[in-house]
């Protein structure tokens, strides 16, 4: 499948979505330097329009879409964020949209579905079971049924956030990210080595969940059946075949956090980065922060904060 993909198709997808999404900072941790002598720069995808880097994949997927596809309606299931983004997309674009999040999808999460004017539905414990009601929705009532993360379109508009980091550091070494359904490691991943094969790509996982660790151990994918983490956005207990393969082929290790530091990290970019970002995001800084993984003094490693979030934000 990754043959399909080429670094032109990258860079199309960044050209497409451009005037829909902003080209989010680069953010120097200096002199704030988690987990020791390194260069660290944030890609604040928490600045992405509708609060997480999500947007990049929902507009190149449904602009890729044929017109009359379009007007019959876009449908999803979410953590939350997706959702977001595809809500964004209807109201930008004047397209219906239908989003069904999980049960421990955030107050915040909805609360921006709703504010783009989707109609929302909170159904399931577990994504699996959210998207099988948005796909028994489509089936019934007519659209377009948008997946978050196996979607070759969408893979390829994550993608583009590894585009506008090298070009911003062409020095940059170690890329982290980190891990959901693996959209956005699977198309960083491939972007990044694409444009430069020398780079090291760490995805991240909370220990609670550690869906990718799992397949890439056993070699093949699977299901998790027990799945308790604090980082909801990032429960996906299964991946799919396109996902796996541009993981195991582009990116160079899998680490997992523990979930008592997690909310850690969120607080530690409030107070020493003025960054609001959600759990998914504090998983990547996290990984960092607290040497999950080996790396050299003053290895340039830029840290993908995916999304938005009040997880750091005293409520006193």
């Amino acid at each position: 499948m990754n043959a399909l993909i080429t670094l032109d198709d990258y860079r199309a997808a960044h050209e497409q979505i451009r005037p829909y999404i902003r080209q989010t900072s680069l953010v120097n941790a200096h002199p704030w330097l988690p987990g020791g002598a390194a260069q660290v720069r944030f890609k604040a995808e928490c600045q992405q329009v509708t609060g997480s880097f999500k947007a990049r994949g929902a507009f190149n997927r449904v602009l890729n879409l044929p017109q009359a596809v379009r007007r019959q309606g876009l449908a999803t299931a979410s953590g939350g964020n997706f959702g977001a983004a595809v809500a964004y997309v209807a109201r930008t674009l004047d397209l219906p949209a239908n989003v069904f999040v999980m049960n421990t999808s955030t107050p915040i999460t909805r609360a921006r579905i709703e504010s783009h004017g989707a109609r929302l539905t909170v159904h399931g414990d577990f994504w699996d079971q959210s998207w099988d009601a948005a796909g028994a929705n489509v089936a019934e009532h007519g659209g377009a049924l948008l997946h978050p993360y196996a979607d070759r379109d969408v893979v390829i508009g994550q993608g583009t956030t590894a585009l506008e980091i090298i070009d911003e550091w062409p020095e940059v070494e170690t890329v982290v990210v980190s891990i959901g359904g693996g959209g956005l490691l699977a198309g960083v991943a491939q972007a990044a080595k694409l444009r430069k094969p020398a780079i090291r790509i760490i995805g991240v996982e909370a220990a609670g969940c550690p869906t990718l660790h799992t397949c890439r151990k056993q070699g093949r994918i699977v299901k998790l059946e027990n799945v308790k983490t604090r980082v909801p956005i990032l429960a996906a207990r299964s991946t799919e075949p396109l996902n796996f393969e541009l993981i195991e082929r582009y990116v160079d290790d899998i680490v997992l956090v523990d979930e008592s530091v997690i909310e850690d990290a969120a607080r530690a970019a409030w107070r020493h980065a003025g960054l609001a970002i959600e759990l998914g995001a504090a998983t990547a800084l996290a990984a960092v922060s607290e040497r999950c993984f080996e790396r050299r003094e003053n290895e340039k490693i830029a840290v993908v904060l995916c999304g938005s979030g009040n997880d750091g934000i005293p409520t006193a």
